[in-house]
């Protein structure tokens, strides 16, 4: 075999050769023989999962809503003996303080209420016998 210097002699030829000016065309040969493709519709997922999450988020606030809506709905009557310690243990409240903020048809009713306009003077007797703080009364 012979020895062969590559610097010295150009004996091997290139099998290929680029065509003049073939990259400066290559992009629009490339691009003219692309088909055209139709704009396809574009659905965002964002908005389809905000409609869910709102529909939770609507679902579990009448869930909660309701329970609370029936529970608030339900007054509980306070009994007289609950209004009467209630007032005995409030000191900055006293009889005369009370008696400016009666009028005179709250008075009517409590006399009532008490049967006081009856004929029967063993009424008033009675109510005072049945009450438990009538020493309390009493003192004050």
């Amino acid at each position: 075999m012979k020895p062969f210097d590559l610097e010295n002699k150009n004996e091997i030829k290139s099998g290929f050769k680029v065509p003049d000016n073939y990259f400066e065309q290559f992009e629009a040969k490339m691009m003219a023989q692309i088909p055209e493709q139709k704009e396809t519709k574009v659905v965002s997922l964002f908005y389809r999962k905000q409609v869910w999450i709102s529909a939770i988020a609507a679902v579990f606030l009448v869930a909660i809503a309701i329970p609370v809506y029936f529970n608030m709905a339900k007054e509980s009557s306070l009994d007289a003996s609950t209004i009467e310690s209630y007032l005995s243990q409030q000191q900055g409240i006293g009889i005369t303080e009370l008696s400016k903020h009666l009028t005179d048809e709250d008075i009517t009713a409590i006399e009532n209420n008490l049967s006081l306009n009856e004929s029967n003077p063993d009424a008033v007797e009675d109510y005072l016998s049945e009450s438990e703080n009538l020493e309390y009364y009493i003192n004050e």
